[in-house]
């Protein structure tokens, strides 16, 4: 009997573990530290029938609105409320804040944020609709329970329809499109048209006709008050794999008794609990695994588990928001019969199969099914040499099809694409066009573009890019198993952007990650980007645009701005509008505010303050999809191995299989044995969707001595 004993750090747990309100940071996986407090998110935007911004508050002479927050604590090392709205062109006059009585001024834009220009000017275009507005708070203004905020503006010249400041709405006629289920209204906002001797709820906005939320928001830098850290499988053998990612062969082994024990920091006040759960194979998914077992501390002790794999998940919370229990690590201790070892591994190119922490919903192909076939889309990438072709040739589709409009309240995919038909019966595309650009809005071209490319099995998804101002750009994003990546598409220009070194194509966050080169400061709500950089130079950042042949440049007739564009990114956590067309995520040219958006951070962009869920870690963002990760698990019979084979692919029919160079063959269950031969033995893998889209190889090359 031997004893493996191994410590995991936090650092080493982290890559492949799914993270829910928690973070790593310093070393230690630790409560997430902002609190975004709303109540409006699941309607912003503009309501169904309204015109002429009737959906906004004009704060005129007189005029005082109140919104209430409701907090559960009020501690917090730091307070800014942020709110969407508008300030007029040139604007000089304050705007009055009340928290709980406690009066703050903020000034005009033009006075404290001159550099703001996208605020109180139209020189940047595009970015004058709405905006998001910041400002500190003191910490001691707050209380537990409501929080009562009023804002005006005194001055004369603010009238209805030109006001110095004005604020959105989110009506409670849209709670029903904006979730699922539906939120009920809250019933927090009020206005007031007599300075505050009097306070009506259910007549908001420019024509008193709304009942509704006001866009106002409380972001606090605090700990959340839980959290939860889940591990990839953990091999009681200790193997590298757990600590490394390195793909291994698992010695053959009775595991006799294991020790878990969990390394954290628990100061007063906040606690950890642990679960643990055992299993007979390292497919996380398998229904072997026995259920998850509350333990009674951060120990546990397993005679003659059912499996050498193991999961813990660990959960953090506090009653105190000032300070946080640390994952620090875990420690396994295991007695252990290893046999010895009967083969050795020669060489190994294993996929990834890291699941992301937020859950994405896929919309099934099938559903597009009449699209495919109405478009004749398969005539369109008939004759594509590689994948990425075909899905180029969808893009230029994409880019030439007539569209129509998309219901901005009940999002199909099958209002867009238009079939028309000229004399001779072919299916009508428009062009060549007297620039660059596509004419229509961006959002509708990228989702044709997004269905287009699901109906062939492709994984696909629309990002809006907002760097530069609130509205930002629609695009797509497509998994490449040519490139093993995600690649940024767009289909208003036909073009995607490469690495000038490499000619590779990029993914937004990689875009993002050269345009920051240039970018001396993080780029924040008082420090845009167009204020430290007014033009991004793609060869300076080393960024290779491609050109489609249509006699326009892409980036310069019109499409500098795009980069400045790309480094905050925002996206629904869905893409399958053909099935469900709520809740709607963005109530077109009206704000991104809602809650269904998860949105990616980085060192150079930092997060939002208007949005709760946001991530900097690419296995949540950019998940690796349509890959086979390998397990080769030694059993007694030392020519044969048992193989497990995990996988992150959407539409997932079968696992594809060639030993030693023959014909593939399809297997249905991941796992299965693999007999050996004396010599050099080869296994390749590939998952295969059910619509035919081949994932990467993996490969396996083990050497059996005679």
């Amino acid at each position: 009997m031997t004893c493996e004993s191994t410590r995991i750090s936090a650092v080493e747990l982290e890559p492949l573990g799914q993270l829910l309100d928690v973070v790593l940071v310093d070393g230690g996986i630790r409560l997430h530290d902002r609190v975004l407090v709303e109540d409006d998110a699941t309607t912003i935007g503009c309501p169904e029938g309204a015109q002429d911004r009737s959906w906004f508050e004009p704060l005129v002479n007189g005029v005082r609105i109140r919104k209430v927050l409701v907090l559960d604590d009020d501690r917090a090392r730091a307070a800014w409320l942020t709110w969407c709205g508008t300030e007029s062109n040139g604007n000089q006059a304050p705007l009055h804040i009340s928290v709980n009585g406690v009066e703050i001024v903020r000034p005009s834009t033009s006075q404290v944020h001159p550099q703001c220009l996208h605020y109180y000017t139209t020189e940047w275009g595009g970015s004058h609709f709405d905006n998001w507005f910041v400002t500190a708070l003191p910490v001691g203004a707050l209380q537990v329970g409501a929080n009562t905020i009023d804002m005006w503006c005194e001055a004369k010249d603010s009238t209805n329809d030109a006001p110095a400041w004005e604020i959105m709405i989110g009506a409670d006629s849209e709670r029903f499109r904006g979730s699922d289920p539906a939120l009920p209204p809250v019933g927090r906002s009020a206005f007031s048209s007599d300075r505050g001797s009097t306070w009506d709820g259910d007549r908001l906005g420019r024509g008193n006709d709304l009942a509704g939320e006001y866009c106002v928001r409380l972001s606090l830098e605090r700990h959340r008050p839980g959290g939860v850290f889940r591990s990839a499988v953990l091999d009681a053998s200790c193997g590298n794999e757990q600590k490394t990612g390195e793909p291994c062969l698992h010695r053959h082994l009775t595991v006799n008794r294991c020790d878990i024990t969990c390394d954290v920091d628990t100061p007063e006040g906040t606690r950890a609990d642990l679960r643990v759960r055992y299993g007979d194979t390292p497919r996380a998914d398998a229904d072997t695994w026995t259920a998850w077992e509350q333990l009674t501390g951060l120990q546990n002790s397993q005679p003659s588990p059912p499996g050498r794999w193991m999961q813990v998940e660990v959960a953090l919370s506090t009653e105190d928001p000032l300070i946080t229990p640390v994952l620090r690590g875990v420690h396994i201790e295991a007695q252990v019969d290893i046999s010895p070892t009967t083969s050795r591994m020669l060489d190994a190119r294993n996929g990834r199969a890291t699941p992301s922490s937020f859950d994405y919903v896929w919309e099934t192909p099938e559903a597009l099914a009449d699209l495919r076939e109405r478009f004749e889309l398969d005539a369109v990438v008939a004759g594509a040499d590689t994948e990425f072709e075909a899905q180029l040739r969808l893009m230029n589709w994409s880019y030439r099809i007539p569209l129509g409009n998309l219901d901005r309240y009940a999002w199909r995919y099958d209002d867009l694409p238009q079939l028309e038909r000229d004399p001779d019966g072919a299916i009508r595309l428009l062009g060549p066009y007297d620039g660059p650009r596509r004419e229509g809005h961006c959002l509708y071209c990228n989702l044709a573009l997004v269905a287009a490319l699901l109906s062939f099995g492709f994984p696909a998804r629309w990002v809006n890019i907002s760097t530069k101002h609130t509205y930002g750009h629609e695009v797509t994003e497509v998994w490449s198993n040519d490139f093993g990546k995600w690649v940024h598409l767009d289909a208003t220009r036909d073009y995607y952007l490469y690495d000038l070194e490499t000619s590779v194509p990029l993914s937004l966050t990689e875009i993002a990650e050269h345009v920051g080169r240039v970018v001396p400061e993080p780029v924040t709500w008082e420090r845009p980007i167009q204020a430290q950089v007014a033009r991004v130079d793609p060869d300076a950042v080393g960024l290779g645009c491609r050109q489609p042949g249509h006699g326009h440049d892409i980036l310069f007739e019109g499409g500098m701005d795009l980069l400045q564009m790309i480094g905050h990114l925002q996206m629904p956590m869905r893409n399958d509008f053909a099935s469900r067309p709520h809740p709607v995520p963005w109530r077109v040219s009206s704000n991104w505010g809602s809650s269904e958006f998860v949105t990616w951070h980085s060192e150079r962009f930092p997060p939002k303050l208007e949005y709760d869920r946001t991530t900097a870690r690419l296995q949540d963002w950019e998940p690796a999809l349509n890959e086979a990760r390998v397990h080769l698990i030694e059993t007694e019979n030392p020519r044969q191995v048992r193989v497990e084979v995990e996988t992150v692919t959407p539409w997932l029919e079968a696992f594809e299989v060639s030993v030693d160079g023959a014909p593939w063959e399809k297997r249905l269950d991941p796992a299965w044995v693999w007999d050996l031969h004396e010599g050099v033995n080869q296994l390749r893998v590939r998952p295969c969707n059910r619509f035919g889209v081949r994932g990467t190889v993996s490969k396996m090359t083990i050497v059996l001595p005679s």
